[in-house]
């Protein structure tokens, strides 16, 4: 599309300084063209705003690779409380801190989607009997490209905000559980001490009905032996403690400090009743991984879009010569692709096929949303029922029955027997009454996190949280009454 002709007279090149400005001036036409700021990136500040109304904890500006960091307001020395372990692991957990970094990768991607391609110059060299020409190309197609690219990037970037707000949360919900667990290991260690402390006055009454001849060899053997495996139970216990810290520790990003690690345990959680089809439906509107599959939903058919015009390829080209009037002259042309072979069709097939996993994954995150807050409930009322039955009916008999086991042993009417059986019992329930209270906190945490806030008696949210409206329930068409009924799987009973 170069304009030539025959030169009256031998070609001669421009100077560099009369070409110079008109180069510069087409490629900064082209360039303001795409000065347009691509919009701003999520950053820790995004999932900070989404933790802080929904857990009441924030995140830190920046983190020092390798480095440990105390969050403001939090000591370790006097006791962790369960909110100050939640707020050290946000802060220190390498796992954690780890997938923020994703936060810079969509970042970058966004702020590529939202550049412009640079233009292309070419210039020929004047020869004897050919003239000298430039020219300056531009792909047009990346101008009305741009806001399509920009616009998948975008929902590309807030889905992984989304995504680490729900990781957040999830990492808290394994913090308040690893707490619980390290509560847990050492209640099991001070019934273990009761134990020892039980079994060992059952073996001094042995003893001494031994000296008086009241009972056997065998039997007071019998309560040695007892008394014995009560001490191995508690060296057991006494290791359980430490490994259930060493878990703590590692999420709260404390496994190279060493130390002691006391903790001021909360109460128990509250024994309410909540209202668990309400709170299923507003986990399915705003937790983050709701919203993150409806962002993939749409970041997929932006790229849809971009690939049924993406092989669009249309170069302005703007072409410079020798010619009559001056010593070069501009001229207008274009280069444009010709879809007979190919459209993209396969690019096409593969976007809409991820665009119809998006919205399947979104169907599928909504039944994992109901699952979880169904379960959590369920889990949560069946500790707190068993903990209060346990408390109400259970331990008044079980003390009872050890009293009038321990005087009647004493007074040899009874046999050892059923003492250690009365004993039994009573060490079971302290250990069930311990597995309770671990049970209750972990299911309340497992609560929380399934709906995705604090539930302080099922208050609603101070601080307003995004919604997204839940994708609506398949429904299957009536099958005519003519139609043959489906054939069942092989391995269907």
């Amino acid at each position: 599309m170069t304009a030539t002709m025959n030169p009256v007279a031998p070609p001669r090149t421009p100077p560099v300084m009369t070409l110079l400005p008109r180069l510069i001036g087409c490629a900064a036409a082209l360039t303001l063209a795409g000065c347009q700021t691509a919009p701003p990136g999520a950053d820790r500040t995004t999932v900070a705003a989404q933790l802080v109304p929904r857990m009441g904890h924030t995140l830190p500006d920046f983190t020092v690779h390798g480095q440990f960091a105390l969050p403001p307001g939090v000591a370790i020395d006097d006791g962790l409380t369960e909110d100050e372990a939640l707020a050290v692991a946000l802060w220190n957990n390498a796992a954690f801190q780890e997938l923020l970094a994703d936060l810079g990768l969509a970042r970058g991607d966004l702020i590529q989607a939202g550049l412009l391609p640079n233009p292309d110059v070419s210039y020929f060299f004047g020869v004897p009997n050919k003239p000298y020409k430039y020219a300056v190309e531009f792909p047009l197609e990346a101008l009305w490209l741009r806001p399509i690219r920009v616009k998948a990037a975008a929902n590309e970037a807030a889905r992984v905000a989304d995504r680490l707000s729900q990781a957040g949360l999830d990492l808290m919900r394994d913090v308040r559980q690893a707490y619980a667990d390290v509560l847990l290991a050492k209640a099991r260690l001070d019934v273990a001490k009761k134990t020892v402390e039980l079994r060992g006055d059952i073996r001094t009454f042995a003893e001494k009905r031994l000296k008086n001849g009241d009972i056997s060899e065998q039997e007071a053997a019998t309560a040695r032996i007892d008394a014995l495996q009560g001490e191995q139970d508690a060296t057991r216990a006494a290791f359980d403690v430490p490994v259930a810290e060493e878990r703590l520790r590692n999420l709260l990003g404390l496994g190279a400090l060493r130390g002691p690690l006391p903790l001021d345990p909360p109460p128990l959680p509250p024994t309410v009743d909540l209202p668990v089809d309400q709170l299923a439906a507003e986990a399915m509107a705003t937790r983050p991984d709701a919203t993150a599959a409806a962002k993939a939903v749409a970041a997929a058919e932006e790229r849809v879009r971009l690939a049924q015009l993406g092989w669009v390829r249309f170069f302005g080209i703007l072409d410079a010569s020798s010619g009559r009037a001056a010593g070069h002259e501009f001229g207008p042309a274009f280069r444009v692709t010709l879809p007979i072979f190919n459209r993209n069709q396969g690019g096409i097939a593969r976007a809409e096929a991820e665009l119809d996993r998006a919205v399947r994954n979104r169907q599928t995150v909504a039944n994992q949303i109901v699952l979880d807050v169904q379960r959590a409930y369920l889990q949560y009322r069946q500790a707190a029922a068993e903990l209060g039955a346990l408390k109400t009916n259970v331990r008044p008999e079980v003390e009872a029955a050890i009293t009038r086991a321990r005087t009647a042993y004493q007074a040899g009417d009874i046999s050892l027997f059923i003492v250690l059986e009365s004993t039994r019992q009573l060490l079971d329930n302290y250990l069930r009454e311990a597995v309770l209270n671990g049970d209750l906190r972990r299911a309340w945490a497992e609560l929380e996190r399934s709906v995705g806030r604090r539930l302080a008696g099922a208050v609603p949210p101070t601080s307003p949280i995004r919604v997204v409206e839940p994708p609506k329930p398949a429904t299957i068409p009536p099958q005519p009454a003519s139609a043959t009924p489906p054939t069942p799987p092989r391995n269907a009973p």
